[in-house]
């Protein structure tokens, strides 16, 4: 293995939790390199009192493990002694390691270091996950003992041999710009680089190449589309097949007499299942949306500054100069890139590079739900000016168009969040670097967010918080950081924060302060109502043509209220699309997917996450030992590892998430063959939006929530079909489809879309059992949990 010719130490910890101070370091491990040799091995077991549950799990480290262990103060010093003051600190995400190594005492960040992470995605732009696992999975790294600190450390010290491997097969001109830019960097990277020798290779490795996703190319015939006017509404009928947007988007290519705006929800999505024939037809373009976009003047600024900051900056600016990108699907953009990204390289609004896609319009424009409803109530915006040779001259929203919305079942959910206010404190944050009085105000927003909050993670913005000194004075100091020079991106972000504290504001809207697990917070004020705003600056102003659930006309109210003017269906014919669903009465014990999984690949949704880490502490390790892959949300990484990791897995394999996970995931055709779904996906009744919401309906729960269940389960069952394997089946566990009067009316409802309907009572094996029986102590069924999982708007 081939290293850089530096003096390295590569570390890993294991812990109790995520919180440094709070949970504690109950393993430490490093690996000490000197002329590309190792030179020293340390690990060490700490002294705890109890290692929570799901911890003795993911690191196979028990609490009688710890017994008579030292604690981590006795050895702060035998472990600084391994670590030389010229070394370079290497690890994988070791900003986490630092953060918990500082919680104890040991204050390594004067160190140069080196993340594996970032570097992995700097020189392995074509893999899906930069998760060590993953990794060690698809190069083949030495990951032992899995689990283990001392396994993790091997597996990031392979990791930086075959990134230096790639490193050194570049070109000198890659060479030369990467030199350069971190030499305006960190020491780390600054040290990493300029370790890099002079190469005679000329030409770019194929691997700097980032290879275009097309989805499937089969033929796509396309159909008439519905003829629309003006202040109406057509409801076209949305089947299950996985192609029928790619239709859509054929038809309105057909139809060249007027500019078709067709919406959808994920545009990314919906872009990865286009075929390349549409993708490149010169008849649509695609319009991203503004942080989707590099902002060409910001980009040029950020990579002539004087110095970088973070790390961050440095290897995103590397990536800039390599990939060229113009999008964020371009290259590989990752960990806190991010953050640096959304708060200074991002287009808004106002950036003409955003505008610039408005010129001269072909007749088919692809956008996703925000884009067009945020220009619609924005009378300055540069879709206002877009003319194309299908209208009537006056913009491409006057003349002779159509507006088209694909999966109009979530258009509350994104028009929610397009006539809402948003401010990302991370993005701000780092917005921030360099300016000082920027810095300080953030500081100020972050220690009143956390007074009114109080340790919770969603809380009610009420005018008493807003109406206090502390309130007062914070949107007086943003009026001042207003009047700076700022880039658009903490601009944008800003003013928005400035909206959300004014209580003039709080009236008809629903205003909120969020926590996310990993500690990232956000403001957010959206309007009480959606479905009056759509009617005033959608329905009645522009042909509208909304793709719905079959049969779901008559129950989304906040999409289509009384006030939307005259409505027609359009009906293509009956459903052609259908599934194998059972109902189970009774329910089924969950155990039976643990000691005989079924066949294939499964996946289960279940309501919280609380349920999916206690069915993880009980079934890793027995199905670890079987040879059985088990992923789960929320203990396997973020969803583009569990992703990479479901589809490498071998069979059997089992998946475990929340159904609001589910309706995101992205997975080649093919790839899933069976869906258990434990309980019906109700919306968490203490939202923000959906307490507030459904508060206003006579019937809350059986005229708002209901609804929203069932057209749920529609999405659900959508995204099964788009990578579900011939012959995939659904299986629905839930007793209150029998139990309750509403459970008749879900099960009716999905009737429709069922291929063959089973009502099962007495349980049996859902599917054929794979011979890998797992041995283990006797389980009792699993309970209903209150799974905290919440929709997200």
């Amino acid at each position: 293995m081939k290293l850089p010719p530096l003096p390295l130490v590569i570390l890993d910890t294991e812990t109790t939790g995520l919180v440094p101070r709070v949970h504690k370091v109950i393993e430490y491990a490093a690996v000490r390199v000197d002329g590309g040799k190792i030179t020293d091995e340390y690990e060490q077991l700490f002294a705890h009192e109890e290692v929570p549950p799901v911890v003795e799990v993911l690191t196979r480290i028990r609490t009688a493990d710890l017994a008579g262990k030292p604690s981590f103060a006795d050895k702060k010093e035998d472990i600084l002694s391994r670590i030389p003051a010229d070394a370079v600190i290497v690890g994988q995400n070791i900003g986490f390691d630092f953060g918990m190594l500082k919680g104890e005492g040991l204050d390594l960040t004067d160190h140069p270091w080196i993340d594996t992470s970032m570097l992995a995605s700097l020189v392995f732009p074509e893999l899906e996950s930069y998760s060590l696992g993953y990794l060690s999975t698809v190069l083949q790294l030495d990951h032992e003992p899995k689990h283990r600190a001392m396994g993790d450390v091997r597996a990031t010290l392979s990791l930086l041999g075959k990134c230096w491997e790639r490193l050194c097969a570049l070109p000198q001109k890659r060479i030369d710009a990467a030199k350069e830019i971190a030499g305006r960097g960190p020491a780390g990277y600054k040290m990493l680089f300029d370790a890099l020798t002079a190469t005679t290779a000329k030409q770019d490795p194929s691997w700097l190449k980032r290879q275009k996703e097309s989805g499937n190319e089969s033929i796509v015939k396309p159909f008439a589309l519905p003829p629309s006017q003006a202040g109406s509404v057509v409801l076209m009928e949305e089947p299950l097949d996985p192609l029928h947007m790619n239709k859509v988007i054929a038809a309105a290519i057909k139809d060249t007499k007027m500019t078709h705006w067709v919406t959808v929800k994920n545009l990314d999505a919906t872009l990865r299942r286009l075929p390349s024939s549409l993708k490149e037809n010169k008849e649509l373009r695609i319009l991203y949306p503004p942080m989707q976009l590099l902002d060409e003047e910001s980009a040029k600024s950020f990579g002539q500054s004087a110095s970088f900051a973070t790390p961050d900056e440095v290897t995103l600016a590397i990536k800039l100069a390599w990939y060229a990108p113009r999008t964020r699907g371009d290259f590989p953009l990752h960990g806190g890139e991010e953050a640096v990204w959304n708060g200074k390289i991002a287009c808004t609004a106002e950036s003409a590079t955003y505008a610039n896609q408005f010129n001269t319009i072909p007749s088919v424009l692809l956008l996703d739900h925000r884009q067009l409803l945020n220009f619609l109530i924005d009378p300055d915006h540069a879709a206002h000016g877009a003319t194309s040779g299908a209208t009537d001259g006056g913009g491409a929203l006057i003349g002779q168009t159509s507006v088209i919305i694909d999966d109009a079942s979530m258009l509350e959910d994104t028009a929610t969040k397009a006539y809402g206010w948003y401010c990302d404190v991370e993005a701000l944050r780092a917005g921030a670097q360099g300016n000082d009085l920027l810095t300080r105000l953030i500081d100020v927003l972050q220690l009143l967010i956390e007074k009114i909050r109080q340790f919770q993670d969603i809380r009610y913005l009420t005018p008493s918080d807003l109406k206090t000194p502390e309130a007062r004075g914070l949107r007086e100091q943003i009026d001042t950081v207003l009047q700076t020079e700022l880039t658009p991106q903490v601009k944008w972000h800003l003013e928005c924060a400035r909206k959300i504290f004014d209580p003039e504001n709080l009236s008809n809207r629903i205003a909120y302060i969020e926590q996310r697990p990993n500690g990232n917070q956000s403001l957010h004020s959206v309007p009480e109502r959606i479905g009056n705003l759509l009617s005033q600056t959608l329905y009645h102003k522009h042909p509208t043509t909304l793709l719905v659930p079959a049969g779901s006309s008559d129950f989304i109210p906040e999409v289509i209220p009384p006030a939307a003017g005259a409505q027609s269906k359009y009906d293509r014919g009956p459903e052609a699309f259908r599934i194998p669903i059972t109902f189970h009465e009774n329910g089924m014990p969950l155990e039976d997917l643990f000691t005989n999984p079924p066949s294939g690949k499964t996946i289960l949704l279940l309501p919280g996450k609380s349920s999916i880490e206690d069915l993880y502490v009980k079934e890793a390790v027995p199905l670890e030992e079987a040879g059985i892959t088990l992923i789960c949300q929320g203990m396997s990484g973020g969803q583009g590892r569990m992703q990479a990791e479901f589809v490498a897995a071998p069979t059997p394999a089992l998946w475990l998430m929340t159904p609001w996970t589910f309706e995101g995931i992205d997975l080649p055709p093919e790839t899933v063959h069976h869906l258990y779904i434990k309980a019906l996906p109700f919306d968490h009744p203490h939202h923000p939006v959906v307490s507030r919401r459904s508060a206003l309906y006579r019937d809350a729960f059986g005229g708002y929530c209901v609804p929203r269940v069932m057209l749920r389960l529609f999405r659900l069952l959508r995204t099964f079909c788009r990578f579900k394997t011939d012959g995939g089946d659904v299986h629905i566990l839930d007793e209150r489809l029998f139990s309750k009067a509403y459970g008749k009316r879900i099960r009716q409802y999905l009737g429709q879309f069922a291929s063959g309907v089973e009502d099962r009572k007495n349980e049996v094996s859902a599917v054929k059992a794979t011979p890998k029986t797992v041995k283990k102590p006797g389980a009792k069924k699993l309970a209903d949990s209150d799974g905290k999982q919440l929709s997200i708007f």
